[in-house]
């Protein structure tokens, strides 16, 4: 009976530790900021990301103004099926997963998300990452 009691007691706190696992209630914070698209970002720090949600259909637009001239990294972060792109001006570049770009300080750009009509999705991210290039040997500025 013992042996009884014990195997009971083994496999229920077992069973207790792994459906907790990967039960965690804080979010881990990525070390630097994450804003939301719906207020204007102006001069935002060398790393950072903007969170769209993107749970409903249609088109979400963040409007970022940087400081400096600077080359950048933009990187599409989760699933790939998220439809991500620049806009200055007139011209417009669709990003399918990372891209460089070299853009100009006090300028608005831009940067637009759709879900694409899947129903699953509810935020998307996208990090920007200041590189240490020369923005004026850089090729292609935006």
């Amino acid at each position: 009976m013992k042996n009884l009691t014990l195997y009971i007691s083994i496999i229920t706190l077992s069973a207790i530790t792994l459906l907790n696992f990967n039960c965690k209630n804080d979010v881990p914070e990525p070390g630097y900021p994450v804003y939301d698209y719906m207020e204007p970002i102006n001069n935002p720090p060398d790393i950072f990301q903007v969170m769209y949600n993107i749970s409903y259909f249609g088109d979400r637009f963040a409007l970022i103004t940087f400081k400096d001239d600077a080359v950048w990294l933009i990187q599409k972060q989760g699933d790939s099926r998220i439809m991500f792109w620049a806009t200055s001006d007139s011209t417009s570049l669709f990003i399918e997963s990372a891209d460089t770009l070299g853009l100009k300080g006090g300028t608005t750009y831009v940067f637009g998300a759709n879900n694409n009509n899947y129903e699953e999705f509810n935020n998307f991210f996208a990090q920007f990452n200041k590189l240490e290039i020369d923005y004026s040997a850089f090729e292609p500025k935006f």
